[in-house]
């Protein structure tokens, strides 16, 4: 049954223009492969990005910052170019002209009609995102959008490669036809990403305003809250810190370029990055450590912030299984090159390297932004912690604990557990890699590849009798650091 479906769906023909021009027995069905997985996936994306951008102006509850454009003339040019790659599927579509018909079929295939509508669905929400930003511009998700284009050029590019090869059974009319809409679509690309709006204010538009504090003096200096708290789901996925995914830190960035950073510049701590939020949890989680019978200081630090380490630990397994797709796929895929396997899956295993990589580096810098900020968070409960402390030492007490080693245990140790809360992972990390890693080698050298092993094996007790001597030596630096 699934068989007949994708017959119908594709229609290849035995000993067909297709089948003959790939020379395989899966070469009728290239044509399909590459429009549906490559042409209508890359399509859907931009139609998604595009839509997405479009809820975010026209949203007036959203936090997007709005602005015009000083001038609609790059707009324009813009939004002619999408208009004609909005009408040129719907006019393939009805004139029933196909780019993959190379045996005279009457009627276009399935596949190809979906391939239409989806196409044109993409431009046209394009057309109505360049629309509206004559009216309302706003920062968040542009250059997420550009991506989509981008993404849509790689698989016309696969597409173009594709026809070019059997431009022989073509008539000039349908080339032509083609070639105009896959230049407009370059064109269009080209002038996107080298666009860089000269903006206004939005006339009667008033920024969100932060809520008041008691200190006015900090307020005076730190006038907008982080918007990460509410932040979207893709801007907490793509590492961005506010509504406006990347365009927060490129904000920043131009604002540095005209003018250096001042205090004035600087986002305002979120109250759950506020020491006084995070000294009150970690003193209720203490109060329950101390009633132990041996109480541990890093228990409690893990009951009041562990939430985030231990998310930052999944993030960074999900890294480390990425970095093995590139190998195992491009193995598949010199196996398949050998076996002579159609040009599709190829494309397919590109693709899937393309995907593997793009996941990595989200869940790297995830994690990286994760442990980082469990860091942060635990230097300043301990400095705060310590220095409460320290107002309740008694006479007795200051003569064990003098000023020279409390200020080493804030400057010093509460330093050294940010650092080893960033660094703490690679004590499961490390060897799951390895491991993977010479499993992976074994499959492919055989026992050539226990001589690495045997190596790392060898080089451990070296790395022991360092990482000895250098514990002894940061012993006794502090402890010189305290006098």
């Amino acid at each position: 049954m699934g068989l007949e479906a994708l017959v119908w769906y594709c229609r290849p023909m035995e000993n067909g223009g297709w089948a003959k021009q790939e020379d395989s027995a899966f070469g009728a069905y290239t044509p399909c492969a590459i429009d549906s997985l490559v042409i209508c996936i890359s399509h859907l994306v931009l139609l998604g990005m595009c839509s997405y951008r479009i809820w975010l102006t026209i949203d007036n509850n959203s936090k997007a910052e709005r602005y015009c454009l000083r001038r609609n003339y790059y707009n324009y040019m813009l939004g002619l170019l999408a208009a004609y790659c909005t009408v040129q599927p719907l006019l393939r579509l009805f004139m029933s002209v196909s780019i993959f018909n190379l045996d005279g079929q009457i009627s276009i295939a399935p596949f190809e009609m979906v391939s239409f509508i989806v196409e044109a669905l993409a431009w046209c929400s394009t057309l109505i995102m360049i629309g509206l930003e004559t009216r309302i511009y706003i920062r968040q998700f542009r250059w997420y959008v550009r991506f989509g284009v981008i993404y849509v050029l790689v698989g016309e590019a696969a597409m173009l490669n594709l026809i070019l090869s059997a431009s022989d059974y073509y008539s000039r009319y349908t080339l032509y036809m083609y070639m105009s809409t896959v230049f407009c679509q370059v064109l269009f690309g080209i002038l996107l990403l080298v666009y860089i709006p000269n903006l206004d204010p939005y006339p009667g538009y008033v920024m969100l305003q932060p809520e008041s504090l008691d200190d006015g003096e900090y307020e005076a200096l730190c006038g907008k809250i982080c918007p990460e708290r509410h932040a979207s789901l893709c801007s907490i996925v793509s590492d961005s810190k506010s509504n406006e995914t990347a365009c927060w830190l490129e904000t920043k960035s131009v604002q540095g370029y005209k003018r250096p950073i001042t205090e004035k510049d600087v986002w305002k701590l979120d109250t759950w990055d506020q020491t006084q939020t995070l000294i009150k949890k970690f003193q209720t989680c203490w109060v329950e450590e101390s009633q132990r019978p041996k109480p541990c200081l890093l228990r409690a630090l893990n009951n009041s912030l562990g939430g985030r380490f231990w998310l930052g630990g999944l993030f960074k397994i999900c890294y480390d299984l990425s970095q093995f797709v590139g190998p195992i796929v491009l193995s598949h895929l010199l196996q398949s090159m050998q076996r002579g396997d159609p040009a599709w899956m190829g494309y397919v295993y590109a693709f899937l390297i393309f995907l593997g990589v793009f996941f990595g580096v989200l869940c790297e810098s995830q994690f990286f932004l994760n442990v980082m900020r469990v860091g942060f968070r635990t230097r300043s409960t301990l400095v705060a912690a310590i220095f409460r402390k320290s107002l309740k030492l008694t006479h007795d007490g200051r003569k064990s604990f003098p000023s020279g080693k409390i200020t080493n245990m804030i400057s010093t140790d509460a330093t050294a557990l940010q650092q080893i809360c960033q660094q703490l992972h690679g004590l499961w990390s490390c060897p799951f890699r390895i491991t993977i890693s010479m499993v992976l080698l074994y499959q492919q050298l055989g026992i050539g590849s226990l001589f690495g092993s045997l190596v790392l094996v060898l080089m451990v007790p070296v790395q022991t009798m360092l990482m000895s001597k250098m514990k002894k030596l940061r012993k006794e630096g502090l402890q010189r650091t305290d006098k």
